[in-house]
């Protein structure tokens, strides 16, 4: 009893100096988070209140923190000046075509890459890595020849087939790394119950692989989603032509800039790419194969 009270007595209890400098820490700490995330969304609410002030008086008078006259005139006319329900449309169908036509010739070169030893790898994946390394623009002239050269230019397929080829090395190089994570022995069980080494890959990897498997698809969505060199240089109508490219039709000469429509019209190209980070960002944070060999 007596080496009880001793022990308890010797035991310093933690002190409130201790206490106020984990508050302090914890504050700056909140604070520093607090200051970054206000830098990151300034751009963004900046964008959404000059979108909803009336004509150009954002930069015409003083400024203002807020429009005194907030209008949503600048949205409508988005859509009655110009078909955009229809570019909509056409950046959605080629950031979606573009991130299965990736992720289908990804995910098997990844595997190819995680699981087997074949002369050449290391270079193959160091080769691909360069390739990313290298600026769009440096595609753009090879590109374009090829394109025009087999008559497909102004078409959908021109902007997916760009857009892969910039996008298809670092899904190479992410999943990879995701696929080698995975233990082998869930693979190795497959096999012993009757799979096949494609059916292991779709019913074992494939979805322990999921976040990382959307990691890649977010990417590839939002590169094909903000680009814009691929999307001006290989269109010429509005058939084909994506968001991109269309707040420049809003600029005219130096001196005569649409603003509020200019970013009416991006606050509308934001947002897809907004809700679908939100609703996808549980999967990227997620471990799904954390503990998937044990029991």
């Amino acid at each position: 009893m007596s080496q009880a009270v001793t022990s308890a007595v010797i035991r310093p209890a933690p002190t409130a100096t201790r206490t106020r400098a984990r508050i302090a820490a914890r504050t700056g700490i909140l604070a520093v988070s607090a200051m970054v995330l206000a830098y990151c969304l300034l751009p963004f609410v900046w964008m959404f209140i000059v979108s909803i002030a009336e004509g150009h008086s954002q930069f015409v008078r003083e400024l203002e923190y807020f429009p005194s006259r907030p209008t949503w005139q600048n949205y409508i006319d988005v859509f009655s000046v110009m078909p955009f329900a229809r570019y909509f449309f056409n950046s959605m169908f080629v950031a979606v075509a573009t991130v299965l036509l990736t992720l289908s010739v990804s995910v098997t070169a990844a595997y190819a890459f995680a699981r087997f030893q074949f002369p050449g790898r290391k270079i193959m994946i160091l080769a691909m890595l360069l390739v990313y390394m290298l600026p769009s623009i440096v595609l753009l002239v090879p590109l374009l020849v090829i394109f025009k050269t087999l008559g497909m230019i102004n078409t959908y397929q021109s902007l997916i087939l760009a857009e892969t080829t910039h996008a298809v090395p670092f899904a190479v190089w992410l999943l990879t790394g995701a696929f080698a994570a995975l233990p082998r022995e869930l693979e190795e069980a497959a096999l012993v119950d009757g799979c096949t080494p494609f059916q292991a890959l779709l019913r074992i990897v494939l979805p322990l692989s999921l976040p990382g498997i959307i990691a890649a698809g977010l990417f590839v969505f939002i590169a094909s989603w903000n680009n814009f060199l691929f999307a001006f240089m290989f269109t010429s109508g509005e058939d084909v032509r994506t968001l991109p490219v269309v707040t420049r039709f809003f600029v005219q000469g130096e001196a005569d800039f649409h603003w509020g429509i200019i970013m009416a019209c991006a606050v509308l190209t934001t947002l897809p790419v907004a809700m679908l980070f939100l609703f996808f960002q549980r999967y990227l944070i997620g471990g799904l194969t954390a503990g998937s060999v044990k029991g």
